[in-house]
C-alpha cells in the first residue's frame, strides 16, 4: 500500500480525528492516486485514507486504525450510523459525512428510499465498495443519487442525478408528524426535503398560537407554514421556487389547511409587504440558502442579510418572534447576531436573544470536525422597554 507522510505539526489534525490533509501539509506523497497509509515524519502510523492530488483535500482519512477500506469496513460504518438513529422515525439523515466517519458521503432516508450525495473524489473512487455495503446494511427499496452540489463541481467531478438502485418513485412521499409532502424528485432541492429543520419546525408549532400571523420566508414546500396553519394561525409562505410552492399548496389543500403564498425574491416581497402596510406578524422565520461558500464572501453576504432583516423587522409585531437560520459553515452565530444587531439598530427595534439552536441529532456535530456544525438558528424576541 502507498503511503503519505504529514509535515511536522500537521499530523496533530489527524491525531485528533480530523479526516483530511491538504497537499501543502504533506511532506511526502505517492505518484498515483489511491488508498494510502498516513504517517508522521517519525514513522508513527496515523490512519488509512485515500490520496488524490486533484481533490481540494489531498488525503481523506477514513479510519484511524490499520485495516482495509473494504466492504466489511463500510458495513461497520453504516451499521454504527443506523444504531445511533435507531429511535428515529423512517425519515432522517442516515449518514452525515465526516461526522459519521465517511467524508464526502451523505445519505438521507425517506422511508424505503435513500437519497445519496457523493461530494468528493475519494468517495467517488470508492463507490464500487461502499454502495453494495449500503444496500446490504440499509435494505432500501431504491436509491436515488443527487450529486449535483457545488462541492462536487469544485472537485472537478461531473454531476450525477438519477436512480442508482432498485425502484425509485418519481414523487418522494415525505412524512413528518402527520404532514405528508409529495415532492417530485426532479424539482427537489438538496436531497429532497430539509430534514435538518425538523426540530425547529416542531418548536414553532409549539410556540404558534391560534389567530397569530406567521411569515415563513424561503419556505420551500412550507414545513414551517403548514405547522403554523395546523395550529390555527394565519400563515404566509414566501419562496421564489414556484414548483415548491405548488407542492405546498397541494399539501395544504389535502390537509384542509390554508396558507397564503407569495412567489418572488425574498427581499423584494418583504419590502412590498412592509410598504403596503400589511398587518404585523407574531412569528417571522428567515431560512435563506447557504449564501457563503468561502470566508471572503462574508462581507457581501452580511450586507445581504441586513437588507433582508430590515423589512422583516418592519413586519414583526411588538413582542413578536424573529427566527434567523444559517446553513453555511462560515456564517456562524456571531455573524447572525451581528447582522441582526445592525438591522435592529437601523429599524429602531430592541431585541432579546431567546435561543440559539444547532443541527439535530441525526446531523451530528463532531467536536473534531468544526465544519460538521453548519446549521445555526437564532431566535429573537422583540423586547421593548
Amino acid at each position: 500500500m502507498q503511503r503519505v507522510i504529514a509535515k511536522a505539526g500537521k499530523d496533530k489534525k489527524v491525531r485528533n480525528f480530523y479526516p483530511g490533509l491538504f497537499a501543502d501539509e504533506l511532506e511526502e506523497a505517492p505518484s498515483e492516486t489511491g488508498i494510502v497509509k498516513v504517517y508522521t515524519q517519525d514513522k508513527h502510523f496515523l490512519g488509512i485514507g485515500y490520496y488524490d492530488p486533484k481533490s481540494r483535500v489531498a488525503v481523506r482519512v477514513y479510519r484511524f486504525d490499520d485495516g482495509p477500506l473494504d466492504k466489511k469496513f463500510f458495513l461497520q460504518r453504516f451499521g454504527r450510523a443506523r444504531e445511533k438513529r435507531a429511535k428515529l422515525d423512517p425519515f432522517h439523515r442516515l449518514l452525515h459525512a465526516e461526522a459519521d466517519g465517511l467524508p464526502g458521503l451523505v445519505v438521507d432516508r425517506f422511508g424505503g428510499v435513500l437519497v445519496v450525495q457523493v461530494r468528493n473524489r475519494a468517495m467517488e473512487a470508492l463507490r464500487e465498495t461502499w454502495l453494495p455495503a449500503l444496500i446490504e446494511a440499509a435494505q432500501p427499496v431504491g436509491i436515488y443519487e443527487r450529486s449535483d452540489m457545488d462541492s462536487r463541481r469544485q472537485e472537478g467531478l461531473p454531476e450525477k442525478v438519477g436512480a442508482i438502485y432498485g425502484k425509485v418513485p418519481q414523487v418522494l412521499e415525505v412524512q413528518e408528524d402527520g404532514l405528508v409532502f409529495s415532492i417530485p424528485l426532479d424539482l427537489a432541492q438538496k436531497t429532497g426535503y430539509y430534514l435538518d429543520q425538523r426540530e425547529n419546525r416542531r418548536l414553532l408549532e409549539q410556540m404558534a398560537q391560534p389567530g397569530q400571523r406567521v411569515l415563513d420566508v424561503y419556505s420551500y414546500v412550507g414545513g414551517f407554514a403548514l405547522r403554523a396553519a395546523r395550529k390555527g394561525a394565519y400563515a404566509m409562505a414566501v419562496d421564489k421556487d414556484l414548483d415548491a410552492l405548488g407542492v405546498l399548496d397541494r399539501t395544504a389543500s389535502r390537509l384542509g389547511l390554508r396558507v397564503d403564498i407569495r412567489q418572488g425574491d425574498a427581499v423584494e416581497v418583504l419590502e412590498r409587504l412592509a410598504w403596503s402596510k400589511t398587518p404585523p406578524f407574531q412569528q417571522v422565520l428567515l431560512d435563506p440558502p447557504a449564501l457563503v461558500k468561502k470566508p471572503d464572501e462574508l462581507p457581501r453576504v452580511k450586507r445581504l442579510l441586513v437588507d433582508l432583516l430590515r423589512p422583516a423587522l418592519r413586519l414583526l409585531a411588538p413582542e413578536g418572534w424573529l427566527w434567523l437560520s444559517s446553513c453555511a459553515y462560515y456564517l456562524g452565530v456571531d455573524e447572525l447576531l451581528e447582522v441582526t444587531r445592525r438591522a435592529a439598530a437601523d429599524e429602531g427595534r430592541r431585541l432579546r436573544v431567546h435561543a440559539i439552536r444547532y443541527n439535530p441529532s441525526d446531523h451530528p456535530w463532531s467536536l473534531h470536525v468544526p465544519e460538521s456544525l453548519y446549521l445555526k438558528t437564532a431566535i429573537f424576541q422583540d423586547d421593548p422597554l
